[in-house]
């Protein structure tokens, strides 16, 4: 089992990172999934395991960084340290910024920026040491260009994208790697709860709030999050000759990497 690769996904109890959790397993990896609803989290990870995957879980969370800590060191004495640490976890309220609540903006903060470096601040000591490994920031169009309603989400997103940038510089004498994925409006529970939030203000409904997300990416749909972890898995293989640093924009098929 030496050459068996191992995996951390955050938020990976529902959509794009459950996605990615199957789409690695399925690749060969051993899975840790972690996310704060340990039902939804043992439920994937039965469908891992049925399709003859291996994969535990770890309900969390990260806003937590005892937490982060018990988390990382479950995931070292079960399965191993982590070859591919996938930072997915967030949250994406609606409204306008003169209406975001302290604790909003800091749940925000907290999963898009702060946990994202607490875990991989975790993993790095073990990454350099095999001087191997890879980071993936799930970020978003949202850490590329503004959007409306969610100026909270937009400035963490960017965040995630300046941390990617920082670490690819500091690690770059080093064969470890990291990357930045920025999806466009992929249809999941966020991407639908964001959009009831919008439609209660009485101007559109749900639905025409959805069909605006799906105009507003370049392929003029939702994107699926079997899509995401296509390109996760892409990006993750040892093999991969993308350089590390790398921001792929993917609001059309296939994504643009723009670094």
């Amino acid at each position: 089992m030496a050459d068996v690769r191992i995996a951390l996904v955050t938020g990976a109890s529902r959509g794009i990172g459950s996605a990615i959790a199957r789409g690695l397993a399925a690749s060969g990896y051993r899975v840790a999934l972690t996310a704060r609803d340990g039902d939804r989290l043992a439920a994937v990870t039965a469908e891992i395991e049925a399709a003859g995957g291996e994969a535990m879980w770890v309900a969390a969370d990260l806003r937590d960084g005892d937490a982060i800590e018990g988390v990382l060191r479950r995931v070292t004495e079960q399965l191993g340290a982590p070859d591919v640490l996938v930072n997915n976890a967030g949250t994406a309220p609606a409204g306008r910024a003169e209406l975001t609540s302290d604790e909003t903006l800091a749940e925000v903060l907290d999963l898009h920026v702060v946990a994202p470096f607490r875990l991989i601040r975790g993993v790095l000591p073990q990454m350099k040491s095999r001087d191997s490994g890879c980071v993936i920031q799930m970020a978003s169009t949202a850490g590329l260009k503004g959007y409306p309603m969610v100026a909270a989400y937009t400035a963490a997103k960017h965040a995630m994208v300046g941390l990617t940038r920082a670490l690819a510089v500091e690690l770059a004498a080093t064969s470890v790697r990291v990357y930045a994925i920025c999806p466009g409006f992929v249809d999941t529970d966020i991407t639908r709860s964001a959009a009831a939030t919008i439609a209660q203000r009485g101007d559109q409904t749900e639905e025409q709030v959805m069909a605006q997300y799906a105009r507003m990416n370049a392929c003029g749909r939702l994107l699926q999050p079997a899509e995401i972890a296509d390109l996760v898995r892409d990006v993750a293989d040892p093999t991969s000759s993308a350089a590390s640093g790398s921001i792929y924009e993917m609001d059309d098929m296939p994504p643009v990497c723009l670094t």
